[in-house]
């Protein structure tokens, strides 16, 4: 909403912020979310034990262990 209401006001020559100013925050954006993707996908590839908390010799069903 914010960016479509920017992106009009731009076209009637009124400019709150410069086109610099928001690439700049568009790229730093992007820079963020990948490496919050980059971050997750290490997490779970190399940190993550999916056999932790649960027994498996209760059977074929996931039981926690008591």
């Amino acid at each position: 909403m914010a960016l479509a209401g920017l992106l009009a006001l731009h076209i009637w020559g009124l400019d709150l912020i410069s086109t610099t100013t928001l690439l700049r925050s568009g790229t730093t954006l992007a820079v963020l979310a990948a490496t919050l993707v980059v971050l997750i996908v290490v997490w779970f590839a190399f940190f993550r034990n999916p056999a932790a908390g649960y027994d498996s010799s209760r059977g074929n069903r996931a039981h926690p262990k008591r």
